[in-house]
């Protein structure tokens, strides 16, 4: 495939938006619209759960992303299915069960989509390309998500919630303009279950290095996931925040994670990946226990959550480049193999929502902080005494610092 054949690397990484766009929703519009009916905030925390967890277990159906279409045919498939059900999430408010399935359908779709274009893009760019890339699609993402924080409440306000909802998913559809003009690798013409055989045989190879075994337990353990960012949203009342605030604050996150996704491949140019994925957790977790002897007002609020955007937004960075790193060039099956990394990755988020979630009905904010910081932390130095533990004896091969 000639790979001059693609757009600039920037908008290649604003087909992530829907991705952002749908989690924006998630993480601030559906917990304050739930908030105002007086839905428990565990059962927000939960429903949340429930929302991300297909991106820690779609990798189980990801192999039929290597298959038989272009991974640009699913990527389009998954935006579209993840924008019909959008409306349905936004109108089902009063239906526990209904919004459940719907939350479900959706965000697997878009975990789809964010797999498909992981794999999609890491055959059309080159190596030097990884890292600009991983920003750019971090960038997409969270601004996307930064963007619809502020824009959806104000639209369902101005236009009543059935009409913003339908507007809300025609957004999500925005970003396939730009398809056509990135390359393609032809649709690989083996079966499905040929697919699925070979992706367990590769899946037991990846188990059996130890560099990719490392990363895998940095993306488990809750060692950089801010899952704050995710949950403040819900709880602006304890800091007498207004449902505006939250909403504006959504959208300054914006600014602050694109700043956050444009600094990481230079803090990389100068610090090993796994180290400084291992560097934000501690930072970040340090910066969310210093919150703990402030009072709980407005601007403290705004502060908190856009610190906890910050480092999430590197955390989030740093975790595509070394997935990229991991992919390699022209791997057939790039797409299930992103899907596994990326839902290591995106599963210590879902689970420690539910954490902080348990941890503020048992003391308030101060138990989520101490919650989110306290394993957060905990993780990353026990990590980093496994990765000194396993440093290569003088005279052995070492293990590339950035798997």
């Amino acid at each position: 495939m000639r790979r001059h054949l693609r757009v600039p690397i920037w908008l290649m990484g604003m087909t992530m938006a829907p991705f952002g766009m749908l989690a924006g929703l998630d993480v601030i519009t559906l917990p304050q619209l739930l908030a105002a009916r007086h839905v428990p905030e565990n059962e927000i925390a939960m429903l949340s759960t429930l929302a991300f967890s297909p991106s820690f277990w779609c990798f189980l159906l990801c192999p039929i992303l290597d298959v038989r279409f272009t991974r640009r045919f699913y990527s389009l498939a998954s935006t579209i299915v993840a924008a019909v059900f959008t409306p349905v999430v936004l109108l089902s408010l009063g239906n526990t069960a209904l919004l459940a399935s719907a939350l479900v359908i959706a965000n697997l779709a878009s975990a789809m989509l964010q797999s498909a274009l992981g794999g999609w893009f890491s055959t059309v760019i080159g190596s030097e390309d990884e890292g600009r890339l991983s920003a750019w699609l971090t960038v997409g993402n969270l601004g996307a998500f930064g963007l619809i924080a502020p824009v959806a409440l104000e639209m369902i306000h101005a236009l009543s919630l059935p009409v913003a909802a339908v507007l809300l998913g025609a957004l999500q559809l925005l970003p396939l303009a730009i398809y056509p003009f990135i390359a393609a690798k032809p649709p690989d013409a083996r079966l499905a279950s040929e697919s699925f055989a070979q992706f367990f045989r590769e899946v037991a190879r990846l188990f059996e290095r130890r560099e990719v075994l490392i990363a895998l337990a940095m993306f488990l353990l809750p060692s950089a996931s801010f899952t704050l960012s995710n949950v403040l949203g819900g709880v602006g009342d304890a800091f007498h925040a207004s449902m505006r605030l939250v909403s504006v604050a959504g959208g300054a996150g914006a600014a602050v994670n694109i700043a956050a996704c444009l600094v990481l491949p230079l803090l990389a140019t100068r610090v090993p990946l796994r180290p400084l994925y291992l560097a934000i957790g501690v930072v970040g977790g340090l910066f969310t226990l210093s919150l703990l002897p402030l009072p709980h007002t407005p601007t403290v609020f705004v502060v908190a959550f856009l610190g906890e955007s910050w480092f999430q937004s590197l955390a989030i960075t740093c975790s595509i480049a070394i997935t990229f790193e991991a992919i390699g060039r022209d791997n057939p099956l790039a797409a299930t193999i992103f899907s596994v990394l990326s839902s290591a990755a995106i599963f210590p988020i879902d689970y420690m929502i539910a954490v902080d979630g348990d941890a503020y009905v048992w003391h308030g904010v101060a138990g989520s902080f101490i919650a989110d910081a306290g394993l957060g932390i905990a993780s990353c130095l026990l990590l980093a005494l496994i990765l000194r533990l396993v440093r290569p004896k003088p005279g052995t091969a070492a293990l590339p610092e950035s798997a």
